[in-house]
């Protein structure tokens, strides 16, 4: 039976829908090689970036906010909808104010790192995605055009949809295009809680986790150059159908932390930047 503060409201649904998942046992890594870097164990991997989002200065010189629109999605992202509350960075859903722009029915929020850059190395967001179908959750990274030569790639940590799907991607966009990409199904909603979503990204290998479960590895052929971190929300329609209205939902991120590896730092890049 639905309880009864849920009755007869949309997202009260949604919530009880995804609480179905919620009991279910998740499954361990199943060998040393796929689990994430111990910074206790090995003294190679050493923090490079951390923001736990419950100081506003910090936020300032971490992160860059991002007014974008289009990128086959619905939504305009607007600056306003990057709000830190409550020692978290929420990304806010919301309907177009702009009633004569048909272009994008909704607004999410978008945020990339500011001045950090970093080649390989451990990537982790803890992250409660929007009770919304229809949106797409990000965490991923892209090259930097100013060191990025003649390749030009996209990581996608996660691309996280209501109530229980991550895609994980590579993708090379120039001077070719190559994709190799995973879609894994929780047995959790994944708007009920927070969750770790992660890369390891090595000049061989890239492997990807779900609450340090490894689920995706695929072979490095081109992601070589440093790249910048990305935070983003949008209603779109490769993430499902929506039943158009998502104002008061939220993508909320509790802490993005990354890792290097001190080996992996000192090689030399193949395409000599």
């Amino acid at each position: 039976m639905v309880p009864p503060r849920h009755r007869f409201t949309r997202r009260g649904l949604l919530a009880f829908f995804g609480a179905s998942f919620a009991s279910a046992a998740l499954p361990h890594p199943s060998s040393a090689a796929e689990t994430p870097p111990d910074l206790k164990r090995d003294a190679n991997w050493t923090v490079s970036f951390d923001d736990t989002f419950d100081d506003p200065s910090r936020f300032a010189l971490n992160w860059r906010k991002i007014k974008s629109g289009g990128d086959q999605t619905q939504t305009l992202r607007l600056p306003q909808n990057d709000v830190l509350a409550d020692g978290t960075l929420r990304l806010e859903l919301g309907s177009n104010p702009d009633a004569n722009d048909h272009r994008f029915r909704f607004t999410g929020g978008y945020v990339e790192s500011a001045d950090f850059r970093q080649r390989y190395g451990y990537f982790e967001c803890e992250m409660t995605i929007a009770l919304e179908a229809g949106v797409n959750n990000a965490f991923w990274l892209v090259s930097d055009p100013r060191t990025q030569a003649a390749q030009d790639f996209e990581l996608d940590v996660a691309e996280v949809k209501f109530p229980t799907v991550v895609q994980s991607s590579v993708r090379l966009w120039r001077p070719t295009r190559q994709v190799h990409a995973k879609v894994f199904h929780a047995p959790v909603s994944l708007a009920a809680a927070s969750h770790r979503y992660a890369m390891l990204w090595g000049p061989k290998q890239i492997t990807f986790f779900f609450d340090d479960m490894a689920f995706f590895t695929v072979q490095n052929d081109f992601a070589h150059t440093p790249a910048v971190l990305r935070l983003s929300n949008a209603v779109a329609d490769f993430a499902g159908p929506n039943d158009g209205e998502v104002t008061g939902a939220a993508t909320v991120i509790g802490r993005v932390r990354v890792l290097q590896n001190s080996d992996w730092a000192s090689l030399a890049s193949p395409t000599g930047r």
